[in-house]
């Protein structure tokens, strides 16, 4: 769902929120995207992702995908690219989850529709990089320049203009901020992640089936074990924003509950709060949002003026609550009434 918006602050946009990147560009005459050892370039369109990077159009043999279950980004739409080293192919690992080979890149580039000041009616703001090399999965942010034409590099975790102040255009007067991550923050959310891989979007649960070129033995889609078509939306809600972390595996210092499709109702309908992190209730209250923990925690926790104790969840990555979200849990967590 596209959201309108204009932006009341530019800060500063024309040099970029920074003044140099963290790593040295790369070497002239080659392209980084054959090496992603080598440092990361400056400059978006040196990367060799893109073949017009001011038309977000991809590299050839770059693929696009777009998950069936997409996370909530503040009213962003999301560009996603995928890109493997040549002959390389997508493996399913012991855990069930995907192993990606290393050189491996994977792009989103978030766009807002028709900012005040700024070219076009689908407006970049950030292309953020999952990158695997021999070390390790790497992450980098690109901030898009007011002309929409190129992306920089941003140096470090909290650039002083990287919170944008948005206002809704639509008559509402309600102001929204955009928060553009620093690595630290893509590695608090992609590193809690279910499987070995950090990676978000592409995952068993959440396959777009135009990603089969890319894998050795591409899977079949997975039907959710939803008993109703509210449970299915509050479930396919769940799977796309929740379960890379909800997902009740020990990972780092995540112990989070599991919200997985097959034990969703078993561990939310009428279950207790357990965890430190989040206020006392009950997660899910049959026939009473309001008194639902994960209603509270995923809508009524991100108000400015909530009086409560639970954490807005996601709790990184998120500047505003999803509209959605709000309607499908509310749906669900209605019909469960009498249970």
């Amino acid at each position: 769902m596209k959201h309108t918006v204009v932006l009341l602050v530019l800060v500063a946009l024309g040099a970029l929120g920074c003044d140099e990147a963290d790593e040295a560009a790369t070497p002239v005459g080659t392209v980084w995207l054959d090496d992603v050892e080598q440092p990361l370039p400056q400059w978006l369109s040196d990367t060799g992702l893109f073949a017009d990077v001011g038309t977000f159009t991809p590299a050839e043999g770059v693929l696009t995908y777009y998950p069936p279950y997409p996370l909530w980004s503040s009213g962003a739409d999301k560009a996603r690219l995928l890109a493997l080293p040549p002959g390389a192919m997508i493996t399913l690992g012991e855990d069930g989850g995907f192993v990606f080979p290393t050189g491996t890149v994977l792009v989103k580039t978030f766009t807002l529709e028709g900012i005040e000041g700024r070219r076009g009616e689908d407006v970049a703001v950030e292309t953020r990089l999952l990158i695997k090399r021999a070390a390790g999965w790497a992450f980098a942010v690109y901030h898009w320049n007011r002309e929409n034409t190129e992306a920089q590099l941003i140096a470090g975790d909290r650039w002083p203009e990287r919170v944008l102040q948005l206002e809704d255009a639509t008559g509402t007067g309600r102001t929204d901020t955009y928060t553009v991550p620093g690595e630290l923050d893509c590695r608090a959310c992609h590193e809690t992640h279910r499987q070995a891989e950090p990676v978000i979007g592409v995952d068993p649960l959440n396959f777009d089936p135009d990603l089969a070129p890319a894998f050795e033995d591409a899977p079949a889609p997975v039907d959710l074990p939803a008993a109703t078509p509210e449970e299915a939306a509050a479930m396919a809600y769940i799977v796309g924003n929740c379960v890379h972390c909800h997902h009740g595996r020990e990972k780092g210092d995540n112990a989070a509950f599991s919200l997985m499709p097959a034990v969703l109702r078993a561990n939310t309908v009428n279950q207790p709060t357990a965890s430190s992190a989040s206020g006392d209730g009950v997660r899910v209250v049959p026939g009473d949002p309001e008194g639902s923990a994960i209603y509270e925690a995923v809508v009524r926790a991100r108000d400015p003026g909530y009086p409560g104790d639970f954490k807005p969840m996601p709790p990184v990555g998120i500047d505003r609550v999803d509209p959605d979200a709000a309607a499908v849990l509310s749906a669900w967590i209605l019909s469960l009434e009498g249970e």
